[in-house]
């Protein structure tokens, strides 16, 4: 049974709960991924939204994500596995085949010379970031999991805390990149290729987020809630 959705709740909780409304909030600029313990009431104030909108909007949703799983039902274990090959994966395979045409792309719009930089920072940014959750935070996480220890417990404490950081970091790469490009909508007049870059660098941003929201507001939620017990 969908839980109905109110405003009373936090858009992480929402996120987490119904995960395609992710999509909604980011057409509304509403942060669901670091300020995922906002309540919609305050953030639908917060960007002058009418609330009665998005609670339409969210609760004609199902409760499954893009691939068809409902994350909320899966342990940690299986939650890291899913953000590897979904998320990690797919990063290590598309920022290489996208910075050419991102550069292609500026020298066609020079006044968007700076979207290469942002593009670049990023791209560095979480591709680092990735590698340190595969080769030392994940597999410490699941160390802990299957065997809890007072060392595990503390050494996991600041590597969780210091990802969240960096995770505000990460979406703030997109929030540059939608003023350069004005939120990825082109202008008439623009190539094909353009308009496809801004399509990818969107699809981007989406994966970004979905990705940040599964660690944020599950994963790292049920992981502090372990740790603090």
């Amino acid at each position: 049974m969908v839980k109905t959705i109110t405003g009373q709740m936090t858009v992480g909780e929402i996120a987490v709960e119904v995960p395609k409304s992710g999509d909604i909030f980011r057409a509304y600029h509403i942060d669901f991924v670091n300020r995922g313990n906002q309540s919609l009431s305050d953030a639908a104030f917060e960007h002058d939204v009418p609330i009665e909108n998005i609670l339409y909007e969210i609760n004609n949703l199902g409760t499954e994500n893009e691939d068809g799983i409902d994350i909320k039902y899966m342990d940690e274990t299986s939650i890291v596995r899913y953000i590897q090959r979904r998320y990690h994966e797919d990063l290590k395979d598309e920022l290489p085949v996208l910075e050419p045409y991102v550069e292609k792309m500026v020298k066609e719009k020079p006044e968007e010379a700076e979207l290469s930089e942002v593009f670049l920072n990023f791209s560095d940014t979480v591709l680092d970031h990735t590698d340190e959750e595969d080769l030392n935070v994940f597999p410490l996480l699941e160390s802990y999991l299957d065997q809890p220890s007072e060392d595990k417990r503390g050494a996991l404490k600041p590597k969780l805390k210091k990802l969240k950081n960096e995770h505000k970091d990460i979406t703030e790469f997109f929030v540059r990149m939608r003023e350069i490009t004005n939120d990825f909508i082109p202008a008439e007049g623009d190539s094909g290729a353009l308009r496809l870059v801004y399509m990818r660098l969107e699809k981007l941003e989406k994966d970004s987020f979905d990705h940040i929201h599964l660690e944020n507001n599950i994963l790292f939620e049920r992981i502090r809630n372990k740790v603090r017990a």
